[in-house]
């Protein structure tokens, strides 16, 4: 069997090696003194956290809110090309280097995952260079996968599941764990108006939606929502946060065209990619956050608009209808139907003096069900688990 899985792992390793190629130049990644320096301070770390994307996406921001909670307790190396305050960064060959000496005072070191390709390089470093790692993958899927990730998860020695859906999907499931936000990071604004100012955003009220600028987020039906409703609600702004990649450049293109055609132009404002730092305070200007998502595995959005007061008009995917208690904080819609997201716009929208006390509904359960310090307390007692098991 271990055979097989390497065989297959080899065939796959070019895969993984493209994607990584800026993470294994270590001259596309910053300088930092720590990289080489101090060494011998990590090898006693047990526990490896991996993000390896170029940029910070959704699953980034994910691992670095709940890094600073995980770290306090048990602390861990961050693979990745992104500093971040809270514990010191390292790249492949440093992880290698770790991983390559024994752990101090535990059977093994746990490799925690939640992309393909860091569960493949977890596979390479225990099985082609017999480091002693135990591989930990956090699953959101809420569809069947493809070939290759259903043989890399079968590999996993644990896999932590977002929701009872997720966890549907996969085997070897030992806890599911919702994602969480950062409630100190994230929260309400006294004063909107002056964070619109900050955006240059104009009118009374802000309406968000905020992601990857592509059909399966739904931005073409928040648009055409848009099209039809700012024309009888003048008080409200639309404004899309988020970038298109260069396969959606003309679907961009297009909603723009669509736009300009019913003279929204100026009441539509494409805010281009925010970042990271600052999305906490675009999150706060908004006055309602809409995610119109035709699939989401799990959906961190709504739940930070919900922490920073802001209600929220969402489809029924992802985390979406776990979060959102309709008419409450919120109001859910069918994915894929425009009609009754412009029905529920429309509803919240004809009351403003609501979204003020639904904003202040959704707050509160986020940080009753979904705040960050829970999800990474319930993570550290899966580490201890599989620790403990193995004593």
């Amino acid at each position: 069997m271990v055979r097989v899985r390497l065989h297959r792992i080899r065939r796959h390793l070019f895969k993984a090696y493209v994607p990584l190629s800026p993470v294994l130049n270590f001259s596309t990644i910053p300088a930092h003194d720590y990289f080489e320096a101090e060494m011998s301070d990590r090898e006693d770390l047990n526990l490896v956290v991996t993000d390896l994307h170029r940029r910070i996406t959704g699953v980034g921001a994910t691992v670095r809110t709940l890094i600073p909670y995980i770290a306090s307790e048990e602390p861990l190396a961050l693979v990745s090309q992104h500093p971040h305050e809270a514990v010191k960064s390292i790249g492949l060959w440093q992880a290698f280097r770790m991983c390559a000496q024994p752990p101090n005072g535990k059977p093994f070191r746990i490799w925690h995952v939640r992309r393909n390709n860091e569960m493949l390089w977890g596979l390479i470093f225990k099985h082609f260079f017999r480091c002693r790692l135990k591989l930990v993958m956090t699953s959101c899927a809420l569809r069947r996968h493809s070939w290759f990730p259903r043989k890399l998860l079968a590999a996993m020695d644990a896999i932590i599941a977002t929701s009872d859906d997720a966890a549907g999907f996969v085997d070897n499931v030992v806890a599911t764990i919702p994602h969480g936000v950062d409630c100190d990071r994230f929260r309400p604004c006294a004063d909107k108006a002056s964070a619109m100012e900050e955006f240059a955003i104009p009118g009374t009220y802000g309406i968000g939606i905020c992601g990857r600028v592509r059909p399966e987020k739904g931005t073409d039906l928040f648009v055409e929502a848009m099209i039809q409703l700012l024309p009888r609600f003048p008080d409200f702004t639309a404004c899309i946060a988020g970038r298109a990649s260069l396969e959606f450049e003309s679907f961009q293109r297009g909603l723009k065209q669509k736009i300009l055609e019913a003279g929204l132009e100026d009441r539509v404002l494409w805010m281009g990619e925010v970042d990271y730092d600052r999305m906490p305070r675009f999150h706060a200007a908004m006055s309602l956050c809409v995610a119109p998502a035709r699939y989401e595995g799990f959906g961190l959005v709504p739940l930070e608009a919900m922490a920073s007061g802001v209600p929220v008009v969402a489809s029924r995917t992802g985390c979406y209808p776990d979060a959102i208690i309709p008419g409450q904080n919120g109001y859910l819609f069918p994915c894929g139907d425009l009609a009754v997201l412009v029905t529920a716009l429309q509803h919240v929208m004809s009351a403003p003096e609501r979204l003020t006390a639904m904003g202040a509904t959704g707050c509160q359960r986020v940080r009753e069900h979904f705040s960050a310090k829970s999800e990474a307390g319930r993570i550290i007692d899966v580490y201890k688990v599989i620790w403990q098991d193995a004593a």
